[in-house]
């Protein structure tokens, strides 16, 4: 599975997103479907000895993960600790995020701003390519994409968003 979260998923992923990210799942049972078909690809997909570490800053950049209806969440995670999550292209959820040391190593964490939003944390693992798992408070797995970063004053006509 792909895209943060989302996450907004699973980081909402995201990277909620960063589900997709969901860290800020609208609801538990659209976090419990990504999670489990991310689980089924993370399975597939064992980190090898050449990866890289996780990046040090995630400002300015954008992962994508796919859902397993189907759907696409991409995460922009701004410079000024905002994120944006699109799903299939469109707006979904918006919020803070932060990345940083903790008790248990460093944390990518997404609050949205809805009020129904719940925060999650990730601790990302390596990089595999493009690709990079993270692992949240739970257990859950997610594995995410990263993709093109675009700014927030531009107009959303995201590419990398349109089925393949």
């Amino acid at each position: 599975m792909r895209s943060i979260v989302t996450s907004a998923q699973a980081l909402a992923l995201p990277l909620c997103a960063l589900a997709a990210l969901p860290g800020c799942s609208p609801s538990e049972e659209e976090g419990e479907a990504i999670a489990t078909a991310q689980q089924v690809a993370e399975g597939q997909a064992a980190a090898s000895p050449s990866s890289a570490p996780a990046p040090d800053g995630f400002a300015a950049t954008a992962w994508r993960t796919l859902a397993a209806d189907g759907a696409r969440y991409t995460t922009y995670l701004d410079q000024d600790g905002t994120y944006r999550d699109l799903r299939n292209g469109d707006p979904w959820q918006t919020g803070e995020w932060t990345y940083a040391d903790g008790e248990d190593g460093k944390r990518l964490c997404l609050r949205p701003d809805a009020d129904t939003g719940i925060e999650r944390c990730w601790e990302p693992d390596r990089m595999r390519g493009d690709m990079m798992r993270l692992e949240g408070e739970t257990g859950t797995l997610i594995e995410l994409e990263s993709v093109e970063y675009v700014l927030p004053s531009a107009k959303s006509s995201d590419a990398s968003d349109d089925p393949a």
